[in-house]
Order: C-alpha cells, then structure tokens, then sequence
C-alpha cells in the first residue's frame, strides 16, 4: 500500500511540473523538384555547427511537393541552428562545383547563406515555445 501511495504522489507531481521542452517544426518551401531526400540537421553550439558534427537533431525526409513540414520533436528551450539540403542524388553529401558553390538546394535557419554558410549566431532562433520557422531553399 505505501508503494501505491508513493507511485501516486510521483505520478501527481510529475503531472504538475511544466514541461520544459518544446516542439519544433520546419516548414521548408521553395521546393522546385522531388528528387532525391531532404537532410536536415540541428545544431545548439556554434562549434557543431561550424564542424557539421554533434548535431541534436537529425531528418532525412524524402522530397516531396512543398511546403514540406518536418516536426523536429521536444527541445530544451535554447538557441538552436538549422542546416538542410536536397540530396538529389542521394550520396549523401551536397555536391558543390568546381569553385565550390552548392549545386544541390540548401537553406539554413533564418533564411540567411546568399552569400556562403551563416554564423551560428546569424542562424539561430530561440525555442521557448512551441516554434515554427520557415527555411527557403536556394
């Protein structure tokens, strides 16, 4: 009986604890074919993210007609950077020409790479809520 009551009062206070993690959803767009898969990754330090390792969050969706929505689950709130490319090919890496510009769609958080890969700081966005952003593929 007294480990009923303990389950019981454990169960009552996990249930008054608000939570601390929130969803967050992609909403990819610009989508001009459905060639190959979308890969998507999450990073919440600027080291990661610079070295493309230790990401947080990792997709690999098939393309699809856009927008294409990609939940992304429960995070801790944060600052949190995202990277993503069509794979057209599926080997696994964006292909690049020989001056080494991306022939493959990308877009990073915050909509910012015109001119080469965002900063950390210049791609992140907060998740304290149940967040959604918007990425454009190029």
């Amino acid at each position: 009986m007294k480990m009923i009551m303990t389950l019981a009062g454990m169960a009552l206070i996990a249930l008054g604890v608000p939570s601390l993690a929130h969803e967050l959803t992609l909403r990819v767009d610009k989508v001009k074919n459905v060639n190959g898969s979308l890969l998507v990754a999450v990073y919440d330090q600027a080291a990661h993210y610079d070295s493309n390792n230790q990401w947080i969050a990792v997709r690999k969706i098939k393309m699809e007609e856009g927008p294409i929505l990609i939940p992304l689950g429960d995070l801790p709130a944060g600052h949190y950077a995202v990277k993503l490319f069509q794979d057209e090919n599926d080997n696994g890496y964006i292909d690049k020409n020989s001056i080494g510009i991306p022939t493959e769609p990308y877009g990073f958080s915050n909509n910012g790479g015109s001119f080469g890969q965002p900063s950390f700081e210049e791609a992140k966005v907060l998740v304290d809520k149940a967040t959604e952003i918007e990425i454009h593929l190029r």
